[in-house]
């Protein structure tokens, strides 16, 4: 609402964790082993097992980039021994990432090519 000077609601990813994900990758480029496996194992607590079955409209684009591109980032990054990052890390970032990557899909399967801009994580796309 630029001509009152008030902001609306905006939350384009309405998942939980999003900032977090997307600094593991920086705690990693600071070296920072610790706060980096602290960091893993909260977002494996956040999603546990039920993972992305969330009831939620996200953003394709910003979900995409944000969470799926961090996930993927700080899973080659944790899966790195030459790092020494996360020495018994179990691959848990990539199979969140797997999880998310497969609810988004439905977003890229249209008669355009275009992909819708949102998606539902456990219902998919609208008919």
């Amino acid at each position: 609402r630029p001509l009152s000077c008030r902001g609306g609601e905006f939350d384009a990813v309405k998942l939980p964790a999003v900032t977090l994900i997307d600094a593991l990758d920086t705690l990693a480029v600071l070296e920072n082993a610790s706060e980096f496996r602290r960091a893993v194992s909260l977002v494996d607590a956040v999603f546990g097992e039920s993972r992305f079955d969330l009831d939620v409209n996200v953003s394709v684009f910003e979900t995409n980039i944000r969470v799926l591109g961090g996930l993927l980032s700080a899973h080659a990054l944790a899966a790195d021994p030459e790092l020494g990052l996360h020495d018994d890390y179990d691959g848990s970032l990539l199979a969140l990432a797997v999880d998310l990557g497969r609810r988004l899909l439905p977003a890229f399967e249209t008669a355009t090519g275009i992909p819708y801009g949102t998606v539902n994580l456990r219902h998919g796309v609208p008919l």
